[in-house]
């Protein structure tokens, strides 16, 4: 019999997040604010061997503790904030937010009198148009730009072994970009791809190097790289209406920027 990470049913994993959280609730008494599941289990859409996550909040400031254990078969962790600590997690605000926030906007609580969880979302879900602006333009500069660069690098001899890693990459950014441009928190990293290609107004390109990607056919060079190609080239079209400069010079941005 295989080790590692066996099947465990819905109700069963349920089961023992309600024990693990009664565990938690007992070791911190009265100091315990809020126990709520977060990850695929939270959303009804764990696997036979997912595992379990769960936040828990305790009374007090600068709390952040994290207990991840295998008990063999399944696997759990849990992360004890203090209600300051949880509260500026929801609040930033990265590249990876519609893959990584879902940890705080579909919370299932198992004990939150106080609505710590429904707090948590809305600080989440609070960003500006010009906040979300800026950093759209940060991954389309700072991320897929580079990417390009590193696959146009890879049709040169002995280079093409980067190609594969990096197609990943680039429609890792191109789905997070869309993310943000429709503020789409993703359910899951492993449903990110096809939850992608449903949003609209997509750069042209988009869904093609996505596919390859999502197919695994990424072992030509030449078809990758046109595919990344013609991509950039749609992204430059899509970005350009909204008024997100892709192409600037130092001499911008220092008249831009406040003298420290």
């Amino acid at each position: 019999m295989p080790t590692g990470p066996q099947p465990y049913s819905h109700d069963q994993r349920m089961a023992r997040a309600r024990e693990i959280a009664a565990k938690f609730r007992a070791y911190y008494g009265e100091r315990l604010l809020a126990s709520g599941l977060y990850g695929s289990v939270a959303r009804g859409a764990d696997g036979p061997h997912s595992d379990i996550e769960i936040h828990v909040v305790i009374e007090g400031n600068n709390i952040e503790r994290c207990f991840e254990w295998s008990n063999g078969p399944w696997k759990a962790e849990v992360d004890v904030y203090s209600p300051d600590v949880i509260l500026a997690k929801a609040a930033e605000l990265d590249e990876f937010w519609p893959l990584t926030h879902g940890a705080y906007v579909y919370v299932q609580p198992i004990h939150d009198p106080e609505d710590i969880f429904a707090h948590a979302r809305q600080v989440a879900l609070a960003h500006t148009d010009q906040e979300i602006n800026n950093l759209i333009r940060e991954v389309i500069v700072g991320d897929i730009y580079e990417c390009i660069g590193k696959l146009r690098n890879g049709i040169l001899p002995g280079f093409s072994h980067i190609m594969p890693a990096y197609a990943v990459d680039t429609v890792r950014f191109g789905a997070c970009l869309l993310g943000l441009a429709h503020r789409r928190i993703y359910s899951s990293s492993v449903a990110m791809f096809p939850e992608s290609l449903q949003l609209s107004d997509r750069p042209s390109g988009y869904n093609h190097l996505c596919g390859m990607v999502m197919r695994g056919e990424l072992s030509n060079p030449p078809r990758l790289l046109e595919a990344a190609n013609a991509y950039w080239d749609g992204l430059e079209t899509w970005a350009a209406p909204r008024g997100l400069p892709i192409h600037t010079d130092l001499d911008t941005l220092l008249s831009q920027s406040p003298r420290e």
